[in-house]
């Protein structure tokens, strides 16, 4: 009994730590484009087309199915941590300066790669309707998107933690410093309005994905599968040929000047 108390306890701590960093998250963009820089983004709009708060009740109601699988692998990598097979660390010094340096880059690698192949494997025929057509619900996303996934595809994602912790020892500071990243970096690819800086596409960082980018997919569906690089994409061919374009017009505010505005009829939404 006590055990099963303890996994309880575990399950909870994880529930509640990985809802603080969703919500988080998700209000900062969501007052970043709705409230506190408002104008700008409304000028740097992807869709004419706004989501609605039906679309928002959706995307949080799945965000919680989400992290409630996301504490249930929470406490499965708690097991595997009492077993020895994960290694969080405490002290900088029980590893060298130069892993400290580099693990935070890795992992960040690992799960664009991850993400990637994963992300493309859901729109399979197959496999798209079973994992990956709940997201795909959130045509115009919103920053609450971020987790709004079915269970198949949550459980997906959530693996993808003890899969790079049994592989490789962190610094608890270098995990924190990961998951934050994902998240805000998620919730950011859904705000539906270009953050980057004109010129972004054209200059040294142009490999870094950007809202445009994954605003895209979820216009027209297949393509653009790349989370944090757009190396996979164009390696894989899989990138959108008028991507840069697209950027370029956002930022210059040309679709928010459009008439007709919603460009989802270019979208391929047969199989949703």
């Amino acid at each position: 009994m006590e055990f099963l108390l303890d996994l309880a306890s575990i399950w909870s701590e994880s529930f509640q730590r990985d809802l603080f960093r969703y919500l988080l998250a998700a209000t900062v963009l969501s007052l970043a484009v709705s409230l506190l820089f408002r104008r700008w983004m409304n000028r740097r709009r992807l869709q004419k087309r706004r989501a609605n708060w039906k679309d928002i009740r959706r995307e949080v109601s799945y965000s919680m199915l989400t992290i409630a699988i996301f504490a249930t692998v929470g406490v499965i990598t708690s097991i595997l941590r009492s077993w020895g097979l994960i290694h969080l660390y405490w002290q900088w010094s029980d590893y060298p300066l130069w892993w400290n340096l580099l693990s935070l880059p890795a992992v960040l690698l690992l799960h664009d790669a991850y993400f990637y192949w994963a992300h493309r494997g859901m729109h399979h025929p197959r496999l798209f309707r079973h994992f990956h057509r709940v997201h795909h619900l959130s045509r115009t996303p919103t920053p609450w998107a971020a987790y709004s996934f079915s269970v198949g595809e949550g459980v997906l994602m959530a693996i993808f933690s003890p899969l790079v912790l049994m592989l490789m020892p962190l610094h608890v500071l270098v995990w924190l410093a990961f998951v934050f990243i994902m998240i805000f970096r998620n919730t950011m690819l859904h705000a539906g309005c270009e953050f980057h800086p004109k010129g972004w596409v054209d200059g040294p960082l142009d490999f870094m994905t950007t809202t445009t980018h994954h605003d895209l997919h979820h216009q027209r569906f297949r393509g653009n599968y790349g989370f944090y690089f757009t190396w996979w994409d164009r390696w894989m061919g899989t990138e959108f040929k008028d991507y840069k374009d697209v950027f370029r017009q956002a930022v210059d505010g040309e679709f928010s000047r459009q008439a007709d505005g919603n460009r989802l009829e270019n979208g391929d939404f047969s199989k949703i």
